[in-house]
């Protein structure tokens, strides 16, 4: 462009020469200005329009953390909402972890269930001895649905077990013969019935009742020991004299026989005498010698706590009617002008070993005089324990046997009857709860291994336990222990009252013990300084997790 006039001096411009608002955008060439021609400072915030910077693409690096916020910023701290670094507490779980080992108690009481799996953890609550390795364990036993320390097995081999009576046992022993096998000693509270005689046959005594022995607090000794339950007299079914009962013995491992209970007596048949027996035996018609009781002469113990009665006696004048058998509570009646006797009493047992044996707990009663046929005379009765009336009436005029298991006698019969047999005898031995332990001992009890999905360094226990007698110190005179490697190095944690359960139960636990690493989950708990009546912790229940 041509100038008009003088051509201006080349001098360069500054940025004084030019009026603001002069160099527009469209004015520079596209990356016309360089980074290095723009000042420090010089783009303020109130030069950059808003949302015209893409913090995506064009931000990059890291922003210094003093330019978030307040504090120092490290790995174990945060930027809270107020702009400051505060520090990262790590969460608690001590809490929900117990909490969930008791709902896994109460679900294991609930579903009857022993031990049991959950993720990472397992809950036994000794409803048997399955989740227990007893091979590592000493002084366990498993007592009510708690481990205890103590030793000693209860008696074995008795055909049946009653434990109607609270607080104790009854092993009965109703078979013909066996065996108990004693694991450890103590006292027994015995009873040994031998079996009932039967009555005679024809106008008829009653037969006796079995030789009834009791003795309190017998000691018995680890060994094994062999029974007899004597058998009731066979019954009669023709003009003949009754059966004796069939003796009842009990007899150490040295063949010694420390109790025998005699068979009662055969009831007398018409003008002839029965026999003797543990307790005697009714007379017949016309007869009016009743037999003995022969129990109270038998040696030792058999006889010094031994029962038995005579029978009663005959009448030798009209109406002839004959006695009943004795029993072990009382003689058997004598027969009037006008009745044949009854049966002697039994035995009332039932304070000691209850209802549900014997006859409501009666043994041994003797069986009635028969009925006869002259006069207005009537047959004798017999009262609780297992023996029977006489027979009534001609021709037949039979009588029941005696009950099973009492040593009953059963009733003599009339002319052309058939007398029932004598009851079976029995055997039974009672003993209190824990007779045959030995409490107040030490504990170890070791869990069998539960098998982690991934190893584990940590762990938790958590038990439910009870100061049956004193008070345990935690710590000192109970312990826990965990492993991860199968029980090759144990991690002792301390544990930590974690409140009540009931009266003297505690919920003691530890929580996040360091194990060394592995797979084989294992716990391992202790009690010391334990002494019968003193000082003897129980544990109910216990629960092992991991992580």
């Amino acid at each position: 462009m041509a100038y008009v006039g003088a051509t201006p001096a080349k001098i360069p411009l500054t940025s004084s020469d030019l009026a603001d608002s002069i160099v527009t955008a469209d004015k520079l060439a596209t990356d016309a200005v360089e980074t290095a021609k723009v000042k420090n400072l010089n783009v303020t915030n109130a030069k950059i329009a808003a949302s015209t910077i893409d913090v995506t693409s064009k931000i990059t690096g890291v922003v210094p953390a003093a330019n978030l916020g307040s504090g120092t910023a490290s790995s174990s701290t945060y930027l809270a909402g107020d702009s400051t670094y505060k520090t990262i507490s790590e969460y608690d779980d001590d809490k929900l972890q117990s909490n969930i080992a008791l709902l896994g108690f109460k679900t294991a009481v609930n579903g009857s269930l022993a031990k049991y799996n959950l993720q990472d953890q397992i809950i036994d609550e000794y409803e048997d001895n399955s989740g227990i390795d007893t091979g590592n364990s000493t002084n366990e036993f498993l007592l009510s649905g708690a481990y205890v320390g103590q030793t000693g097995t209860n008696p074995t081999g008795a055909t049946s077990t009653d434990t109607s009576v609270a607080g104790y046992t009854t092993l009965v022993l109703s078979a013909a013969s066996g065996n108990l096998v004693i694991g450890s000693s103590g006292n027994v509270d015995v009873l040994v019935v031998g079996g009932g005689g039967s009555g005679g046959n024809s106008y008829a005594g009653g037969g006796g009742a079995g030789g009834l022995i009791y003795k309190a607090a017998h000691a018995l000794t680890a060994q094994t020991y062999a029974w007899v339950t004597g058998a009731g007299g066979a019954g009669v079914t023709s003009n003949s004299v009754g059966n004796v009962g069939a003796d009842s013995t009990w007899t150490d491992a040295s063949a010694s026989v420390e109790f025998t209970a005699k068979g009662g007596g055969g009831g007398s048949k018409e003008n002839n005498t029965g026999t003797d027996g543990g307790s005697g035996a009714g007379a017949g018609h016309h007869t009016t010698n009743a037999t003995s009781e022969i129990q109270s002469a038998q040696s030792g113990d058999s006889g010094t706590y031994g029962f038995g009665f005579d029978g009663g006696q005959g009448v030798s004048g009209p109406n002839y009617n004959p006695g009943g058998g004795g029993g072990a509570g009382s003689v058997g009646a004598a027969g009037t002008t006008s009745a044949s006797g009854n049966g002697g009493t039994g035995k009332d047992m039932s304070a000691i070993f209850g209802t549900a044996v014997g006859d409501s707990g009666w043994f041994a009663s003797g069986g009635g005089g028969a009925w006869t046929s002259e006069g207005t005379s009537v047959a004798g009765t017999a009262s609780s324990g297992g023996g029977t009336a006489g027979g009534t009436g001609i021709p037949g005029g039979d009588s029941s046997a005696g009950a099973a298991n009492t040593g009953g006698g059963s009733g003599g019969t009339c002319h052309g009857g058939n007398s029932g047999a004598g009851g079976s005898g029995i055997i039974l031995l009672r003993y209190a709860d824990g007779a045959f332990e030995t409490t107040g001992l030490d504990l170890t009890l070791q869990s069998t291994a539960n098998t982690a999905s991934s190893a584990a360094t940590k762990a938790d226990l958590i038990m439910l336990m009870e100061n049956a007698e004193g008070t345990a110190t935690i710590n000192t005179d109970i312990k826990g222990y965990v492993t991860a490697d199968g029980g090759s190095n144990w991690t002792e944690g301390t544990l930590v009252d974690e409140g009540s359960w009931g009266t003297n139960k505690k919920i003691l636990a530890f929580h996040d013990a360091t194990v060394t690493s592995g797979t084989d989950m294992r716990y391992k708990i202790t009690t010391h300084n334990q002494s019968a009546g003193s000082k003897e912790t129980k544990i109910h229940a216990t629960s092992i997790g991991w992580r």
